[in-house]
């Protein structure tokens, strides 16, 4: 039986080593619906939703930009998703590999990205007969500004609104909550990719 946790734990692990971001967490999911048989299921499933927390960490394809050198700031207020929103280190992250410099000032830079809220709300939407929430809708939000290196604006401001539903059942209750977890992760990653995209439409910003 130990044998058995064992090689469950190294599968789920040698999934997130591999490059496709969809196929890894696919795995990594298909490997918590078997650690959920095994003794000692609750400390194996940690190992696996961390597999999870690293799926799509890569967005995909590349793009080109029009600038050599951008500052990004995050949101202030906690409230409004705070400094290590997760969309904000992807969209850093992707710009740097592209070869862009991410400058800690705004008039360092050519383009300023400012993030002005990145919000997560979760709603129930269906009860079962006993009361207990069946059905759920998750919401991520993000509203932006793209501004020169003086703070004048480039374009309209930006809103990205994402929605995913998904049920959830007790029997099944570990393998919802990382499904859970990919779903947040795969809206945050989205809207990231997003951003990107329409970064990668600015022109070349006038001094």
């Amino acid at each position: 039986m130990k044998h058995e946790a064992r090689q469950a734990t190294q599968n789920a692990q040698a999934r997130q080593r591999q490059p496709s971001g969809g196929s890894t967490c696919a795995g990594a999911i298909a490997a918590l619906d078997s650690l959920k048989r095994l003794p000692y299921r609750r400390t194996l499933v940690l190992a696996a939703v961390v597999a999870l927390a690293g799926c799509g960490f890569q967005l995909r394809g590349e793009q080109r930009y029009a600038f050599a050198s951008i500052h990004v700031q995050a949101p202030v207020s906690t409230a409004q998703g705070g400094p290590s929103a997760p969309v904000v280190p992807d969209v850093v992250r992707s710009l740097e590999r592209a070869g862009i410099a991410v400058k800690k000032r705004p008039d360092e830079a050519e383009l300023f990205l400012r993030f002005g809220e990145v919000s997560f709300d979760k709603r129930v939407l269906s009860l079962s007969g006993g009361g207990r929430a069946r059905e759920f809708e998750l919401e991520y939000r993000i509203r932006y500004e793209l501004l020169d290196a003086r703070g004048r604006p480039l374009a309209a401001p930006g809103e990205i609104t994402l929605r995913r539903d998904f049920s959830f059942a007790e029997s099944q209750a570990l393998a919802k909550e990382a499904e859970e977890l990919q779903l947040i992760r795969d809206m945050q990653l989205d809207a990231a990719a997003q951003i990107l995209r329409r970064l990668s439409a600015v022109p070349r910003p006038t001094p």
